[in-house]
């Protein structure tokens, strides 16, 4: 028998300016600028992941799951697969609303325990789940719901 021997590798898919003066995301503020430029305009509900080393250096963003105008059907394997081949020690999650309301729904606090609950088991923290949205505005649900550190 034969069998093949394989290997995951992340492959830059594009690159994209932000006007920041570092690479470093020291809060809400740095994040959801990153996240407002890339989902907060989005027609439909898209959820985006940072991933950051152990100094706060950003290594990467990715879009994670795509949906529709009032939903998004998140794979919770490819967040960590993700951060896992990015090696990150923290991860920074979030998801538009194109109705442009900032509210935290009980689907938005259930997928961010879940993440969280996740992240400890390979000892990666998550740092915060945002919501952006249109207007450029940043909703904290570790700000707004007191979410344990994970």
């Amino acid at each position: 028998m034969i069998l093949d021997s394989v290997r995951l590798e992340l492959v830059t898919d594009h690159r994209f300016e932000i006007d920041m003066e570092t690479n470093y995301a020291f809060g809400v503020e740095c994040a959801g600028e990153i996240f407002s430029k890339k989902i907060g305009k989005s027609n439909v509900e898209n959820v985006g992941l940072i991933c950051l080393d152990s100094t706060n250096r950003i290594i990467n963003y990715a879009c994670v799951a795509i949906g529709s105008i009032e939903s998004v059907k998140v794979s919770i394997a490819e967040i960590f697969k993700i951060a896992l081949l990015s090696n990150s020690s923290q991860i920074i999650i979030a998801h538009n609303h194109p109705s442009g309301v900032l509210e935290i729904t009980e689907a938005d606090i259930s997928l961010t325990k879940k993440i969280g609950t996740i992240a400890k088991i390979f000892d990666i923290k998550l740092i915060d789940s945002l919501i952006v949205n249109s207007k450029e505005e940043v909703l904290s649900i570790r700000e707004n719901f007191f979410m344990e550190e994970a």
